[in-house]
């Protein structure tokens, strides 16, 4: 789906603050700027992609790069933003990142102070951070309830609505109140809003004075959906644990809740939240965890190649799946799905670089080319030749005997010695025994990748062998005193070494 953000729209949008359908036809980002571009794709939680209609780029923006204006348009367009009764109320606040005895800390607040010391207010605590020990500040959109205490937000929100004699200004504080879960202070103005009798829609305000004593009577059950809120907001994997104990709990406590309808999209917002996250951390670790599960099996110096292969092919993938189902404390069966499913998400499709180093040869050539461009221009190639005149192939059968023979002949040449040397080839366990662990890792890792049935392949590459540099032969002093072409030792004329990315 696309949208198209016009010139024409980008001032009345943002600084008139028209309807959100409006506002939607430009991006302003959190530095006051406006982009004129285009969204392409669908917008996640994590942000949205577009592309600038100025010079056709592309831009990967998390939400945190827009105003929160824009940012809410969006969400709202494209059902992000949630149910506005059930909104959360976001701040634009500082996040510092600072050092305490050589490890890296965070803090969310409010800069009240900058000089030789930034001071930070959260929550009404001042943090005093030494200007030298800070890396870097940005600005972020969060829950308010993580910078502000609700005297604080109160106090801000009061001074800023000025509602006056106003009814409908009044509901208006009210709404945001309930949202940050200020209730005492929201039923005050409700209640002021009531008694001034001038609101263009008094029915509203009686909707929400319904609403608001629902949630005071319901304080606990309000209470508990916020944690899951915030569990789901943090986005880290102990706190989508955390979350879904919370969920459980909430479940078996409150069966017959009078909040099922806020509980009920909660809870899909935290499954869906928990299920993208998981997803792409799963993805992530999998991949991480090969290196590691190589590296062990390799180890052991009695392992054989055909060993190696059979481990990558029948038993590595039970191996990884037990591994990264115990690092996020999940059954084995939900971690396969979690990974089947990867490919939904983008960082679920983020690609690793493989490579089987000078081992490529064992592939044969067949194995070493396939899907590579140097492949299929071969295969091309063949094509033609089988096109091609019958008497050619025999004049090309001919010139390979004569260069048969005159390879036997100055191998003949350098004595008994070099007849030795030509007797005994390597082969593909011979190189295994003697290859070095990291080569061995490498080339098991990457086998798994290709031929261990749970990782897409997205390209392939070959390049030259780094001994012949693809040639297929070097050349050797033979026994007469003249320089001959002998099968390169490395590649053993393969020509090539197979690398590829998959995910």
């Amino acid at each position: 789906m696309k949208l198209r953000f016009l010139r024409s729209f980008a001032l009345c949008a943002f600084f008139g603050l028209l309807a959100p359908a409006v506002v939607a036809q430009s991006l302003q980002l959190a530095d006051g700027k406006v982009l004129l571009a285009e969204v392409e794709g669908t917008p996640d939680g994590d942000g949205l992609r577009v592309r600038r209609l100025d010079n056709g780029g592309v831009l990967d923006l998390r939400w945190d790069h827009l105003s929160p204006t824009s940012a809410l348009a969006l969400k709202r367009l494209f059902d992000l933003a949630g149910d506005s009764q059930d909104g959360e109320v976001m701040e634009r606040a500082e996040e510092v990142e600072y050092s305490v005895s050589g490890s890296r800390k965070t803090i969310i607040g409010k800069i009240v102070e900058r000089g030789k010391e930034i001071v930070v207010q959260q929550k009404g605590v001042l943090f005093r951070i030494p200007a030298g020990d800070v890396h870097q500040v940005r600005l972020v959109d969060v829950p308010a309830t993580q910078v502000f205490t609700k005297d604080e937000y109160y106090t801000a929100k009061l001074a800023a609505a000025s509602p006056g004699d106003k009814a409908d200004k009044h509901a208006l504080l009210a709404d945001e109140l309930i949202k940050f879960r200020d209730y005492d202070h929201a039923l005050e103005h409700l209640q002021k809003a009531k008694e001034l009798g001038n609101s263009l829609d008094a029915a509203r305000i009686d909707r929400m004075l319904a609403r608001l004593t629902l949630y005071k009577e319901a304080a606990k059950e309000r209470d508990l959906l916020d944690q899951i809120q915030a569990a789901r907001s943090r986005n880290t994997l102990l706190d989508y644990e955390k979350g879904s104990k919370l969920v459980a709990q909430f479940e078996k406590e409150y069966p017959q809740t009078r909040l099922k309808p806020e509980f009920e999209l909660e809870k899909k917002r935290f499954v869906e939240g928990r299920t993208k996250f998981l997803c792409q951390y799963v993805a992530d670790q999998f991949r991480r965890a090969i290196y590691f599960v190589a590296d062990k099996k390799v180890a052991d110096e009695s392992l054989t190649l055909q060993a190696a292969r059979d481990y990558a092919e029948n038993k590595m993938s039970d191996e990884l799946f037990a591994r990264i189902a115990t690092q996020v404390k999940l059954d084995v069966e939900e971690v396969k799905k979690l990974w089947a499913e990867r490919a939904k998400y983008p960082k679920g499709k983020s690609t690793e670089h493989f490579a089987y180093g000078i081992g490529s040869w064992i592939l044969g050539d067949a194995g070493i080319l396939k899907d590579t461009e140097v492949g299929k221009a071969k295969d091309q190639q063949k094509q033609g030749a089988e096109k091609e005149d019958p008497n050619d192939r025999d004049v090309q059968r001919i010139a390979k005997l004569l260069k048969d023979a005159l390879q036997r002949r100055n191998a003949a040449s350098r004595g008994a010695g070099g007849q030795q040397d030509q007797q005994k080839e390597q082969t593909d366990e011979d190189w295994w025994q003697q290859a070095s662990r990291d080569e061995r890792r490498g080339w098991l890792r990457a086998y798994y990748a290709e031929f261990g049935g749970q990782l897409k392949l997205t390209f392939a590459a070959v390049s030259p062998c780094i001994s012949c540099y693809g040639q297929g032969t070097t050349p050797e002093m033979g026994g007469d005193g003249k320089m001959v072409q002998m099968k390169c030792f490395l590649c053993h004329a393969t020509k090539w070494l197979r690398s590829f990315k998959a995910y």
